[in-house]
């Protein structure tokens, strides 16, 4: 009896944009980087066609797996379809369809599966949210390689992350005063760094930040120092409403993105704070993740003190 369960991805972009990126095999090697995937025969780069195949060495619960499969329906943009022709699963097929709805793409994920190493509740249980994982984190790459993955969006007074698996979005407002002293003083430290200098975080030379900058800050978990190399992303600079966000480079312990902005309404002054986190793509820290989750929690609360 096979398994089946489905994905599906909304994205502001038209359906052929998505499609094409979706069947680059260098796309797709570059989204499974945690499982170390990469095709070993077949079509090796570029974009793979209708009958064509490409073996995928990857390692998945710690064995490495080669599996081959073919194209075997193609009809651009809306649908295509791979196959398992030789590897682990008795039968593995996936269905991509992209559904253009009012200006907006939908894809959709459909994959049916028999395994032969697990029963059928195990592979419910276990193999199946696997793969629902490595799908979203493949579409979420897809995203991202487009220029679509989420953001936190400094500019915007209401923050919609939409569907930003496999990241955690976290959004706070914490009120800091009134009046306009309060305002110059808050709107003049967090183009400084002034929340994480003020948290307990070293940041070099923290001058007002600039769109592109790149700089790595230093933070301490217990007495370690832990760096976290970030690039600067938006500024804004609003009569009511200053503020930034930075991205994770490759090297942070967690990918994502955070902004610290600073507005008003009336007299009221406030701080927000969003973030998208997930864990970091390889190395150690993948595995230290809850640890960090945790850091992140104390993080915030000095963050919403940092400026009273």
């Amino acid at each position: 009896m096979a398994s089946r369960f489905v994905v599906r991805t909304r994205a502001a972009v038209v359906a052929e944009e998505l499609f094409d990126v979706s069947l680059d095999i260098d796309a797709h090697v570059a989204s499974m980087e945690r499982s170390g995937e990469r095709a070993i025969s077949g079509v090796l780069s570029g974009h793979i066609g209708l009958g064509q195949e490409v073996t995928w060495r990857a390692r998945h619960f710690g064995v490495w797996f080669t599996m081959t499969s073919r194209i075997t329906a193609l009809d651009r943009p809306t649908r295509f379809v791979d196959e398992q022709v030789r590897g682990p699963f008795r039968s593995f097929r996936h269905e991509h369809r992209f559904d253009d709805v009012t200006g907006v793409t939908i894809m959709t994920d459909t994959i049916d599966l028999v395994s032969p190493l697990f029963g059928i509740l195990a592979e419910r249980a276990v193999l199946v949210p696997y793969l629902r994982r490595l799908i979203r984190l493949r579409n979420a790459h897809l995203l991202d390689r487009l220029g679509l993955g989420p953001t936190t969006d400094p500019g915007a007074a209401a923050w919609e992350p939409g569907e930003s698996s496999p990241y955690r979005a976290f959004e706070s407002a914490t009120h800091l005063g009134r009046g306009e002293a309060v305002w110059e003083f808050a709107s003049r430290e967090v183009l400084r760094w002034g929340v994480k200098t003020r948290s307990g975080f070293r940041v070099p030379d923290p001058r007002e930040v600039i769109p592109g900058e790149r700089l790595q800050i230093t933070a301490r978990l217990g007495p370690v120092s832990v760096r976290e190399p970030v690039e600067v992303r938006h500024v804004i600079r609003e009569p009511d409403r200053v503020g930034f966000s930075y991205v994770a480079l490759p090297g942070h312990p967690v990918r994502g993105e955070e902004a610290f902005i600073v507005y008003r309404e009336g007299q009221a002054v406030y701080l927000s704070i969003r973030s998208l986190t997930a864990p970091a793509s390889r190395g150690i820290w993948r595995f230290a993740y809850p640890v960090l989750r945790v850091a992140q929690l104390i993080a915030r609360r000095r963050y919403q003190r940092a400026l009273r």
